[in-house]
């Protein structure tokens, strides 16, 4: 077994539950998340940083340094996804990777065939799930990948200043809420919450949610005859309706309308729906979409009483980041000094910093060395863990232009 503290700093991040509650009402959604904040803190202070967690469950820190250089800002969250349990994570340990199906467990394995990035990292350790569970490397590998960094810094004189950030609820869409601009004090940011360490993306998509309502009428089916409206039925062809663009048949800055959640009975149900679209007028396209496709269904079932919100969640970063591009540049510097490859692509999802951007910290996306996230496949690459530690310290000890 290989004895490396960077990787037991992500090791004993991830065995911690912290997966957020998309139905909560409360901040952070689960208090759990709290635990990784608070041992985040602790570990800060040994490092010499002070920092405090806000009553929203924000951790905010600050570490001086060349006082005549810009804060650079460092973000990443402490949740995980909700599509899989994030409770009694058992990371196993892959070394010198062949080219091979990795086993999880007696069912599940983790197959080039089905993932062929995988080839990308012959000679490589991979660290994965038991199959069971999310690994926690979005954001946990961020969060490692930070405070790694700041760890480095200890033997280095001149860096930058650094604020950190450390949010709860990113994957209920909830990071940024209660983001305070005056105590993250960063002239430009980034979010470490990718996956290759050649991404510097700057694209994310628009984002929207639209919520639908479906009353029916319930009636016994034997009877049912001209007399049955079942909302499941018109939750079916509502869905049908919407033109064929779906995460599932979209790529590159193709948009998409996301059927995420589907809940009811015959007599009464509701659908949820995520919008996405790299364009600012797409969007608005698909949105008028969905609110003609719900008029065309009421004129059809007149009996039904069925109604539409949309509301918008967080915007494209590219409008600030082509204004101000400080961050974009100064990374590209550092990518340039350990020789290393940036690529942007466009982000096929938000980002706590398309929020902060707007809100007066341009902050685009590096990566993080960890893949297939959300699911039972997810692994991170060590390989391309240590990279990136390497760019986020290269990040803080360049001088910035003057």
């Amino acid at each position: 077994m290989i004895k490396d503290e960077e990787l037991e700093r992500f090791l004993r991040y991830v065995k911690i539950d912290t997966q957020s509650n998309p139905i909560s009402t409360r901040t952070p959604s689960e208090e759990k998340e709290l635990n990784l904040s608070k041992l985040l803190l602790e570990e800060l202070k040994e490092l010499g940083i002070e920092g405090e967690i806000d009553e929203y469950g924000r951790l905010y820190a600050f570490l001086p340094g060349e006082e005549s250089w810009p804060i650079i800002g460092l973000n990443s969250h402490v949740d995980t996804a909700t599509e899989l349990s994030g409770a009694n994570v058992k990371p196993q340990i892959h070394e010198n990777y062949k080219g091979e199906n990795i086993q999880l467990n007696e069912e599940v394995s983790l197959s080039p065939q089905q993932f062929p990035k995988l080839l990308n990292h012959i000679g490589d350790t991979l660290i994965t799930t038991d199959g069971t569970t999310l690994l926690g490397g979005d954001d946990k590998a961020g969060i490692a990948i930070i405070m790694s960094s700041l760890a480095r810094l200890k033997k280095i004189k001149r860096h930058a200043p650094v604020a950190i950030l450390f949010t709860p609820d990113e994957e209920i869409g909830r990071g940024p809420e209660h983001f305070n601009r005056e105590k993250f004090k960063a002239s430009w940011a980034y979010t470490v919450d990718g996956d290759a360490p050649t991404n510097l993306d700057y694209e994310n998509f628009n984002g929207a949610h639209a919520d639908i309502e479906i009353k029916g009428l319930a009636i016994h089916p034997g009877e049912a005859k001209g007399k049955l409206i079942n909302a499941l039925t018109l939750a079916s062809i509502y869905d049908a309706s919407l033109p064929n663009e779906r995460p599932e048949t979209t790529e590159g800055y193709e948009g998409f309308y996301f059927l995420q959640e589907l809940n009811g009975s015959s007599e009464s149900c509701s659908l949820h729906y995520i919008i996405r679209d790299h364009s600012s007028t797409k969007i608005e396209e698909h949105k008028k979409i969905m609110e003609e496709k719900v008029t065309e269904l009421k004129v059809r079932y007149p009996k039904a009483e069925i109604g539409i919100e949309i509301r918008d969640d967080y915007k494209n970063m590219a409008e600030v980041l082509k204004d101000d591009p400080r961050a974009l540049i100064h990374a590209r510097k550092a990518f340039e000094s350990l020789k290393m490859e940036a690529k942007s692509t466009p982000i096929r999802g938000g980002t706590d910093g398309a929020t902060f951007s707007f809100l007066g910290c341009p902050t685009p996306n590096l990566g993080t060395g960890s893949y297939n996230h959300h699911g039972r496949y997810e692994y991170l690459s060590l390989r391309d863990f240590k990279k990136m530690i390497d760019l986020v310290t290269a990040i803080l000890i360049l001088e910035p232009e003057k």
